[in-house]
């Protein structure tokens, strides 16, 4: 009985794992998506400036976004090669009052998007808040991390990738 117990947990492990495995997998190229940003606007993968980027889940409320975002925007004059697409399940109005509260609403290198039924948070397999996305120019994942972070750490991993 035991070693049936214990075969059935090793299998069970095994193949979440896999799945897993297969979600990450799935991100190495940015997989598909469709939002609208604060605008109104369709958003796409396919919308997304060439060159590096960013895709950043976040929450108004959390304090660790709070922080990052004051970071975002002391540095992003000097990283405008970086392309940053931000997404909450918040209302527009929240995201709105958000970018504004760090001057990052009228940054050409930030679309900030509303994903209510957080469907990107879902499909990317995202497993906290804050969660960061990096892809280079050729769209291949170069950063991957969740929770507290130095903005700084982040546009490091495009440097030689």
């Amino acid at each position: 009985m035991i070693p049936a117990v214990l075969i059935g947990i090793l299998i069970y492990l095994f193949v979440g794992f896999q799945k897993k495995k297969e979600k990450v997998e799935a991100l190495k190229n940015i997989p598909a998506f469709s939002v609208k940003d604060i605008n109104g606007n369709s958003v796409t993968q396919n919308d997304i400036p060439e060159g590096n980027k960013v895709l950043v889940y976040f929450n108004p409320e959390c304090e660790y976004c709070q922080m990052e975002m004051e970071e975002l925007s002391q540095i992003n004059g000097k990283h405008k090669y970086v392309n940053w697409v931000m997404f909450t399940d918040k209302p527009l109005e929240e995201i709105r009052r958000f970018a504004q509260k760090y001057n990052l609403d009228k940054a050409e290198n930030i679309r900030w998007c509303n994903d209510p039924k957080s469907e990107v948070y879902i499909n990317f397999a995202m497993t906290g808040i804050p969660y960061f996305l990096g892809y280079n120019s050729e769209n291949k994942l170069v950063h991957r991390s969740t929770g507290a972070i130095k903005i700084e750490k982040v546009l490091a991993d495009f440097d030689g990738k």
